[in-house]
């Protein structure tokens, strides 16, 4: 059986203020209601199954961003990832090819994002604000995840709402 793997960047967020960290930055208003309105139909492409699940990093903008979005997916695991947050996808990966799920939605940031998309199907993505790609890769290919030579399938890409 493939994996799917669904890439999500997170919504429209604020700008960092005085004495506030990136980490702490939330959605703006605008980026909640956009992806309110956008999700249920892109969220809609996700084939989700019992063995789903929901990767998020740790960054507040990046957990509205999944909550958002499991309104339409309803998925039940539900994991932070500091890989994510970190940029760090080498171990993503590496996470990824040890994961039981044949379904896992990820919710972070850019670069990360591309890059990951680029790695896992060869196509390298601008992703805006809210903007996913849906990549399957097959079971054979799934334990060599961490190497460069894993080449899935694009399945879609749908941009983020307009801004």
């Amino acid at each position: 059986m493939a994996l799917t793997v669904v890439l999500v960047r997170h919504g429209e967020a604020k700008r960092k203020m005085l004495g506030e960290t990136d980490f702490d930055r939330e959605l703006t208003e605008w980026g909640t209601k956009a992806l309110e309105e956008a999700f249920p139909r892109t969220m809609g492409l996700v084939d989700v199954t019992a063995a789903s699940e929901l990767w998020v990093s740790t960054a507040v903008r990046a957990r509205q961003t999944a909550e958002i979005a499991n309104k339409t997916l309803g998925i039940e695991t539900f994991r932070e990832m500091h890989a994510l947050y970190d940029q760090d996808d080498d171990a993503f990966l590496v996470e990824l090819s040890k994961s039981n799920a044949d379904v896992v939605v990820v919710v972070g940031h850019i670069p990360f994002m591309e890059d990951v998309c680029a790695r896992l199907c060869g196509h390298y993505l601008g992703f805006s604000t809210g903007a996913a790609a849906a990549i399957s890769i097959s079971d054979k290919k799934v334990r060599k995840l961490a190497s460069d030579h894993v080449r899935g399938d694009l399945l879609w890409f749908v941009q983020g709402p307009s801004t």
